[in-house]
């Protein structure tokens, strides 16, 4: 709550900045750049807060183009299109049998009595758990190779 709370804050924070680059270690070890004429400078709160979303954005900027790198060498690989060719057939399949359970136990029960709905419940229900989990794992799957 002091008055001088925010100034002490920004003297840590440029402390901290300068322990933890080697770069600015140095000049100020030494006496050099910006530190030797004054070590205490107290940057505004704008400059700073400009300061720091540029080091994000160029942090950002590089994760990205580290990822799409990655992405280019991943999707280079010859084994690439059989995975996806993979995916889009296990995701089929899932739904197909999903499909086949439901269609099988509305079979049943159109051949038996109602009451057996209460019997293949389970199968319903395993049917849709199926259905939806083989959704999930597609999208899943099918965001790694986006």
């Amino acid at each position: 709550p002091s008055p001088e709370a925010i100034a002490r804050f920004f003297l840590i924070t440029q402390a901290y900045d300068t322990l933890i680059d080697k770069n600015k270690r140095f000049l100020y070890d030494h006496n050099l750049g910006e530190f030797a004429t004054s070590p205490y400078y107290m940057p505004s709160y704008e400059e700073w807060m400009e300061e720091r979303i540029k080091k994000q954005q160029e942090e950002k900027a590089l994760e990205l183009q580290i990822f799409l790198e990655k992405k280019k060498l991943f999707q280079n690989k010859p084994y690439y299109s059989f995975r996806i060719l993979c995916i889009y057939t296990l995701h089929i399949l899932g739904y197909g049998s999903s499909a086949i359970l439901f269609i099988l136990a509305i079979y049943i029960i159109s051949i038996s009595h109602f009451i057996v709905l209460f019997v293949l419940l389970p199968l319903f229900s395993g049917s849709v758990f199926l259905a939806y989990l083989s959704y999930t794992w597609f999208n899943h799957k099918r965001s790694l190779f986006k």
